[in-house]
């Protein structure tokens, strides 16, 4: 498979997406937090983007959540598009679904006009750091003055000591989710996932920093568990 081609691979997408909560830990407290920082916005969000949206989690989360609120999840991977529309369906015209690609900035012409907030779950760290870099800026020009960006994603570790404590943790993780693991056969699953080749990471410091750069304020890291993260910013009121 060719890297960063693993999420459009049908069967990757559908795995991650029905394996959710078997997978990724403390997936519950990582939607709270981001919910109470839009809670805690000077304004209800009402236009919402979804950058990488995947089967569009956070974006019905954030729409439950905020009933005056509409959305548009990107993706461009097709089984997850087809994942989101069918979870977005309930909230009808309030939420739409669209094929993008975070590679380049035509991402931008879907929004058709300004948002309050932008947010993105584990699909950023696919991006070299240099589009990774131009692409918060994009965000940045994106939002309305006072918006909001959240960004969850797996970042580097700061060592490699660091990396094999994250790994451990989310093969004891996964090895917790099934009856008499086998934890050897976990980890070497673990290592040969092969969505592992799409993983371009930098540390959450370095991303903070990059937010800062481009004029993000009030930037930090709500949450975090070993390398995976929630942090963003908001763009000043004037």
């Amino acid at each position: 498979m060719a890297t960063g081609e693993a999420w459009r691979d049908r069967e990757v997408a559908s795995r991650f997406a029905s394996e959710r909560a078997a997978i990724v830990p403390e997936s519950r407290a990582q939607i709270d937090v981001l919910l109470h920082v839009l809670r805690q916005r000077t304004r209800p969000p009402g236009r919402v983007a979804d950058l990488g949206s995947g089967d569009a989690v956070l974006l019905e989360s954030v729409l439950a959540a905020f009933p005056d609120a509409t959305g548009v999840a990107l993706d461009y991977s097709e089984a997850m598009r087809e994942r989101a529309a069918v979870r977005l369906a309930p909230f009808g015209a309030r939420a739409r679904v669209d094929a993008i690609d975070l590679r380049n900035d035509a991402w931008l012409k879907a929004l058709d006009g300004p948002v309050d907030v932008v947010i993105s779950g584990f699909a950023i760290h696919h991006l070299p750091d240099a589009r990774k870099r131009t692409l918060y800026a994009e965000v940045f020009a994106a939002l309305r003055p006072g918006g909001t960006f959240l960004n969850l994603e797996h970042v580097a570790s700061a060592t490699p000591g660091a990396e094999a404590l994250h790994d451990e943790a989310m093969i004891a993780f996964r090895a917790a989710h099934v009856t008499n693991p086998d934890v050897a056969a976990l980890r070497a699953a673990y290592h040969a996932r092969p969505d592992k080749a799409d993983n371009i990471l930098a540390p959450v410091e370095r991303q903070c920093g990059w937010l800062r750069e481009i004029g993000f304020v009030d930037v930090d890291v709500y949450w975090k568990w070993f390398e995976l993260a929630l942090f963003g910013g908001t763009t000043p009121c004037s």
